[in-house]
């Protein structure tokens, strides 16, 4: 029984996780890699996340490809692949950066670093300023937006929460938002395995936990589109906002 532990839990990490990135656009990566790290290695476990983010959106990218806005893609997505280019390269020169705080949560002691600090703060200030609407994110060109957002992205892997804060302000139907910011992702995601393929080795890999995890989240990314039929922008922005502060807050206080 405690064999079948590991594929329950990332299945349901999967499935959750890619059913709520339909409405966020952000979550899988994040929630998944700790999930994989409860069973194997860390380097596995970013290999295997990698590999289901990055299945997870081809699936997407057909289920919603024709929402995609090639103008926005094009000038957002342009500044996110050179942003994340920048960011993997630079995260191989500063990888050994060191702790900036520890801290401990229900007696667990935990730790938190430099990168990790920098993207909590951001995601928070990003919520503050979604309850302050008189703060416009969305003056900024969106060249700059894509580059941030993918430069986070290939630094620490947070991508997606700082794309949705961005594109969730430029007054975009639902359709555009999540099709356009899936297009993206798939982009980044390829941009970030190219300079991350060196970290990633094959050998070990426990393919059957590896393909739970793909096929949880494809049903996960399905039932999110039904859903998602049902939804109004208005609401997808509140869910990014409540996201990026649960999200913020759980990477300042180490939790993830």
């Amino acid at each position: 029984m405690a064999d079948l532990i590991p594929f329950f839990v990332i299945s349901l990490v999967a499935f959750g996780a890619a059913t709520l990135t339909f409405f966020s656009g952000f979550g899988l990566g994040t929630l998944l890699l700790p999930a994989f790290a409860l069973f194997v290695n860390l380097e596995l476990a970013i290999a295997m996340t990698a590999i289901v983010h990055l299945t997870n959106n081809v699936i997407k990218v057909g289920l919603v490809f024709r929402g995609i806005n090639l103008a926005i893609l094009c000038y957002f997505g342009v500044g996110a692949l050179l942003g994340a280019g920048i960011g993997s390269f630079l995260l191989n020169l500063i990888s050994d950066l060191g702790l900036f705080y520890k801290t401990t949560i229900w007696g667990s002691p935990r730790e938190v670093n430099f990168i990790e600090f920098t993207i909590g703060i951001l995601m928070l200030c990003f919520a503050i300023i979604e309850f302050y609407p008189k703060i416009k994110i969305a003056a900024l060109p969106l060249t700059i937006g894509g580059f941030i957002s993918g430069f986070f992205g290939g630094l620490s892997g947070h991508q997606g929460a700082l794309r949705s804060a961005f594109l969730a302000h430029r007054n975009l139907q639902k359709e555009v938002f999540i099709a356009t910011g899936v297009c993206v992702s798939l982009l980044v995601d390829l941009t970030r395995l190219i300079f991350y393929k060196v970290h990633f080795s094959e050998s070990g890999i426990p393919y059957t936990l590896l393909l739970v995890g793909i096929l949880a989240a494809i049903i996960g990314s399905v039932l999110g589109k039904i859903l998602f039929a049902k939804t109004t922008m208005k609401f997808i922005q509140k869910i990014v906002c409540i996201a990026l502060i649960i999200l913020g807050s759980s990477i300042l206080t180490g939790l993830i």
